[in-house]
């Protein structure tokens, strides 16, 4: 952003027949309010730095969640296994028991 030239303002101003003090007021007041403005180049900027951000959250959060499901996905193969292996462990159990009972 250029800066707001004041003095040329002002000169402007009173060459337009405005008084010397009401043209710098008015000159001072433009600057004031221009000093507040914010540029596209700066718009753009901070929206691209805020974009970044959120890439890389979303890209650590999407890697944190993939972990996630594989423990779980490895939680449920080991269950699996082990209710298998319990049933196994419940029909030997239970054919044991049978055959004590019957054939004793």
């Amino acid at each position: 952003m250029a800066l707001f030239d004041t003095l040329q303002v002002t000169t402007e101003l009173v060459s337009a027949g405005i008084e010397r003090n009401q043209a710098e007021s008015i000159a001072k007041s433009i600057a004031k309010v221009q000093g507040d403005t914010v540029t596209k180049d700066y718009l753009d900027l901070r929206l691209n730095e805020a974009v970044a951000l959120l890439r890389q959250e979303m890209t650590k959060s999407h890697a944190d969640l993939m972990k996630e499901i594989s423990a779980l996905k490895m939680d449920s193969q080991f269950t699996k296994w082990t209710n298998k292996a319990i049933l196994l462990s419940l029909g030997v159990i239970t054919s044991a028991l049978i055959k004590i009972a019957f054939f004793h």
